[in-house]
């Protein structure tokens, strides 16, 4: 999936040890648990910083309306909800949540049921990739 501006978002780093980051968004009150894909440093905590979250999907739900929001407010995501705004039909979704989020969904009923426009709820694996912007 080619990157466009509705992939990004903006965080202030808490905290990086290795691989582990905590973003604190800057939209709302999340306190995001993610990991990079290598240990290369992001910054100083207060440091604003930029990238793209991907996650994996375990399970996909339609609802019928909603809001967007990721559970826990605090920790590593376990569930992300919102708008779907694009699917590749290859096995990326762009989905508008508390921040946007990149999720790879397996082909099938759950594929089937992002449709943009569409309000969807992931069950993610552990382990959300932060991919900084400049980092590619």
């Amino acid at each position: 999936m080619s990157t466009g501006p509705t992939e990004h978002f903006e965080a202030v780093l808490e905290s990086q040890e290795g691989e582990a980051v905590v973003l604190a968004t800057t939209t709302n009150s999340y306190h995001l648990h993610l990991v990079v894909e290598s240990e290369v440093p992001l910054g100083s905590p207060g440091d604003r910083i930029s990238g793209t979250a991907h996650a994996r999907a375990l399970k996909v739900h339609q609802a019928g309306g909603g809001g967007a929001f990721i559970e826990p407010v605090s920790g590593q995501p376990r569930i992300v909800a919102g708008r779907v705004l694009r699917n590749n039909g290859s096995g990326e979704v762009l989905v508008r949540s508390a921040i946007p989020f990149v999720v790879t969904v397996r082909p099938g009923k759950d594929r089937d049921a992002c449709v943009p426009g569409t309000f969807v709820n992931f069950h993610v694996e552990s382990g959300v990739i932060f991919r900084p912007d400049g980092m590619d």
